[in-house]
């Protein structure tokens, strides 16, 4: 069977096409896999769907959706937590972060991944958030230890084979952030924001002039209060959206958090979870 294509249900296009009312993935999946072709609701086929690639074919997208059941909502709130995907920090790309009290990275290596990068990935992450883990299957704990040996700055989590989350090393504090690194991620509402917070209403000057204006009064800020500032205005700003995740099935927590769906396609596809897919 080609996990690989039942991966597809799960792309930000696939959640398009569904809410457009294009559901010819899911006929053909339905026909590839058997165990998938009976009528039902469209939430129990993503979950069934979404039981398959857990079983059989543990990409990132099941990896990212495991830590947002497990961690954002099953040990923090999505009240007072954020979890953000796919975050530029230099010239890496941070797979997942949630930010609630604390700023925390996960780092994903599938068994499909190579830890090639990762000391690079590494040193970007340990300078932005205050924890940083490696979240991987025991293929690569081996690698992981080694490297953490000569590298201890991060935490090592394990996705064992019955599908938990298990902690193998507590990542430190890590005592390297960089006020450079936090500002370049945030977005003008964002930093602008702080500004404000600090300044007051930002002079009237020209559009090009307030990002350095706003860059300066982060960089004044002592290093406590712009890592306060940063994960505040992350947590205020890129707020998951809660309606959408507690409307769709667990299998989607992920979907609901990474994809910027338009609000039209966000109400067609919660909508249509209830559908049953031979009558649609």
């Amino acid at each position: 069977m080609k996990f690989y294509n039942l991966a597809k249900l799960f792309s930000s296009k696939e959640m398009t096409q569904i809410a457009e009312n294009n559901w010819s993935l899911i006929e053909k999946l339905g026909q590839e896999f058997g165990l998938l072709h009976t009528p039902k609701k469209l939430s129990e086929f993503f979950d069934e769907a979404y039981s398959l690639l857990l079983n059989n074919y543990r990409n990132e997208y099941v990896i990212k959706n495991e830590i947002a059941n497990k961690i954002l909502i099953g040990r923090h709130s999505l009240n007072t937590s954020t979890m953000l995907t796919e975050v530029t920090v230099g010239d890496n790309i941070a797979d997942c972060l949630i930010i609630n009290g604390e700023s925390t990275c996960y780092e994903i290596k599938t068994e499909f991944d190579s830890l090639s990068r990762l000391h690079e990935q590494l040193n970007s992450y340990t300078k932005v958030f205050e924890n940083t883990y490696v979240v991987a299957p025991k293929k690569h704990l081996k690698a992981l230890y080694k490297i953490h040996c000569d590298c201890p700055k991060f935490g090592i989590i394990e996705l064992t084979e019955k599908n938990r989350l298990s902690l193998k090393i507590k990542s430190p504090k890590s005592n390297y952030l960089d006020k450079n690194l936090m500002f370049n991620i945030l977005r003008k509402p964002e930093y602008v924001s702080i500004a404000e917070s600090i300044y007051g209403p930002l002079p009237n000057i020209p559009n090009t002039q307030i990002y350095g204006f706003c860059e300066k009064i982060f960089q004044g800020l002592s290093l406590k209060q712009a890592n306060s500032s940063f994960k505040n205005s992350l947590k205020k700003y890129r707020k998951n959206d809660l309606l959408l995740i507690e409307s769709l099935p667990r299998s989607m927590t992920n979907a609901a958090i990474s994809y910027n769906l338009s609000r039209k396609n966000k109400s067609s596809i919660s909508e249509k979870m209830q559908y049953t897919i031979q009558n649609h």
